[in-house]
């Protein structure tokens, strides 16, 4: 667990470097020493690949007495993977910020640093305490990342968001009180767990924004996917991890049915609302939540191939979100249509054995209906693909050529998570190749006809307003709205230069307790 935990310190050290970075370098200094954090950070969790499974302990008992709880964390070669597809998002993303550097803002990069050392303690988490203590982590830097966004939409946004969450959290509680009180373990590798399944169904669902738990989504963030890239994908890629955990025990429970049946809507309508976006950017965060519902049905009907999903997705969608769009003329459309093959089921890509079974696991009956979510988000995905460039690439060619060394070490991440999870073991049946022919077939025909599409959706759509449930959370959102607003601008004046000096305290002493609570 050595290189883990010099993970974390690399990545909180960051936090400190971006705070110095832009009176040194300018304004690409702050995105400049993210990166460099999230690739000393890579390396390091690249050095634990191969180790046994094993566990590390984090006693912070002293001097906060109230924490008489260690934090325990285990590494196996599955969490390993899908800690690494966590950090392979965020290392994508610190180099799109390199090379465009927007405003330069700190807020943003600390948040972000901050998302991935929650987001992969929550990978490792072996107990139902350390995973609630990384969960509860993980949504309040995600809040503090939304208010540090100017503009009333995103406040009233992170009051639903900050009341969704917080709903997850309480069911994972009750689930551990509930374990608790039966006299069962709180370890994952010693939990029955079937008293809490229906709690934990319910986090899972909420963490994975599934419908109608999808209001905790930024849509507001839309136009700008590639700055708010992790707030999509974290949250998301730790729902999937707890649910690989979750999907073993429930083969055989009674409301398994009603959890595919939602996972499947959440899928079409991910699907038919990225159709009805006017802009194809836009559409790409509606295909994201589409997606991953549409895997998380894949783990409950094959939960061998849980940790794949979990392992894959964020790589996907970071791909897809920072990856320039395709241009006839140049090859740097590649990377994301690595990521739209892997998606498809293609097998040349890690993601066809998710394909496979998927179908595998349906009767022959089911698949003409499983097809049809599949070829809306997939056709989804290529419109998005096929937008117009908004943005040049860089002037510099050092930046130039350093934003495409990380895009394709992003692929290269990609092949090589599909091999470490043996993605490639089984061959896909001749009706499984046929199956996805016509799979194909049909993003394309409704790409061909994306004009059409895009104005039945849109005429669909009419009755969106009603489906996304807002005016239900309406009156909760003005009541919450005010404490939302009062901690956007404590996070302004927190963020002004010279409280800088705070955050470098606050990083010393956290680095200080993980000093003397680590043991083995």
């Amino acid at each position: 667990m050595d290189p883990v935990l010099l993970t974390w310190i690399a990545l909180i050290l960051g936090i400190p470097a971006v705070a110095a970075a832009r009176r040194l370098l300018g304004l690409r200094g702050p995105s400049l020493a993210m990166a460099m954090a999230l690739t000393g950070a890579l390396g390091l969790w690249l050095a634990a690949a191969g180790q046994p499974p094993q566990e590390a302990v984090l006693r912070i008992e002293r001097p906060f007495s109230v924490l008489q709880t260690a934090w325990v964390f285990r590494l196996t070669p599955f969490l390993w993977s899908q800690g690494l597809g966590a950090l392979l998002a965020g290392f994508l993303v610190g180099w799109m910020w390199t090379a465009y550097p927007g405003q330069g803002r700190r807020w943003p990069r600390v948040l972000t640093l901050g998302m991935l050392v929650a987001a992969t303690g929550a990978v490792l988490a072996a107990d139902l305490f350390t995973l609630l203590m990384t969960w509860a982590a993980l949504d309040a830097m995600f809040l503090a990342l939304l208010l540090v966004r100017r503009g009333q939409a995103v406040v009233d946004r992170a009051a639903l968001a900050g009341l969704v969450n917080g709903a997850a959290l309480l069911a994972l509680w009750a689930a551990a009180w509930q374990l608790w009180r039966a006299g069962d373990s709180l370890f994952w590798s010693r939990m029955g767990g079937e008293a809490a399944l229906p709690l934990f169904v319910l986090a899972t669902l909420i963490r994975l924004d599934i419908y109608p738990f999808h209001v905790g989504r930024p849509p507001e963030l839309a136009d700008e996917v590639d700055r708010a890239a992790l707030l999509y994908i974290l949250p998301t890629a730790v729902g999937l991890t707890f649910w690989a955990h979750l999907v073993p025990m429930l083969q055989g429970w009674p409301g398994t049915p009603w959890v595919a049946g939602a996972l499947g809507l959440t899928a079409v309508l991910g699907g038919l609302w990225a159709w009805a976006e006017p802009d194809p950017r836009a559409g790409l965060v509606e295909a994201a939540w589409g997606s991953a519902a549409w895997w998380a049905l894949v783990a409950l009907m094959e939960p061998a191939l849980a940790p794949l999903a979990a392992a894959l997705w964020p790589v996907c969608f970071a791909l897809l979100f920072t990856a320039p769009s395709f241009h006839p003329a140049s090859p740097w459309g590649l990377p994301a249509l690595a990521a739209i093959l892997t998606l498809a089921g293609v097998p040349l890509m890690p993601g066809a054995a998710l394909f496979a079974g998927l179908f595998r696991a349906a009767p022959a009956w089911a698949w003409p209906i499983l097809l049809l979510p599949h070829g809306l988000l997939l056709s989804a995905l290529v419109r998005g693909w096929l937008r117009p460039m908004e943005e040049v690439l860089p002037s510099e060619r050092a930046w130039r050529v350093l934003y495409g060394l990380g895009l394709t070490l992003g692929v290269a991440g990609l092949i090589g998570l599909g091999l470490a999870l043996r993605a490639w073991r089984e061959e896909l049946s001749p009706p499984l190749r046929v199956v996805l022919v016509v799979g194909l077939g049909l993003a394309v025909g409704i790409q061909m006809q994306a004009h059409r599409v895009h104005e039945a959706a849109r005429r669909w759509a009419r009755v969106r307003p009603f489906l996304t449930l807002d005016w239900l959370y309406a009156g909760l959102t003005h009541r919450i709205s005010r404490p939302a607003a009062a901690l956007q601008q404590a996070l302004e004046f927190l963020g002004h230069p010279a409280a800088m000096w705070l955050w470098a305290l606050v990083v010393g002493g956290i680095l200080l307790l993980l000093w003397q609570g680590s043991a083995r």
